[in-house]
């Protein structure tokens, strides 16, 4: 392809871009799942983990959110830890009463990985749900 051909597909490769940003950013809800890029960051100090567990379980009661997304990333980042043979989870509630997860590695003795990657900061449904499937209904 020479210069002037990629010159003359320039501003319609722009206009492509401008209508994909429109459909992604401006248009709420339009493609909610085109935003997951399963490398989102739900590392969480563990004074913070411990709090939002504790939170839950002073008030435990059945949650308005139906689940969460946690990306790839977290998961790769606990299990990639040295001695990380498993992952557990931990219910818990934020401060506003949001109820999540804490997710935590796990040694071969079955232990906890306190000192490790603790992961939280989960993208809740709703608002940002899967589309219509038995589990999301």
């Amino acid at each position: 392809m020479n210069r002037n051909t990629l010159l003359q597909l320039f501003p319609r490769a722009a206009a492509l871009a401008i209508v994909v940003f429109a459909l992604t950013v401006v248009v709420p809800g339009a493609t909610a799942r085109a935003q997951y890029t399963g490398k989102e960051n739900h590392v969480v100090p563990l004074d913070t983990a411990v709090h939002f567990v504790h939170n839950f379980r002073a008030k435990p009661a059945a949650p308005a959110t139906k689940g969460g997304y946690f990306a790839r990333s977290i998961f790769e980042k606990i299990l990639g830890q040295p001695g990380s043979v498993g992952i557990r989870y931990y219910y818990a509630a934020k401060d506003d009463g949001t109820p999540t997860l804490v997710l935590v590695g796990v040694d071969s003795t079955g232990n906890d990985m306190v000192k490790g990657v603790v992961g939280e900061v989960t993208t809740p449904c709703p608002p940002l749900c899967s589309s219509s499937n038995e589990l999301s209904k």
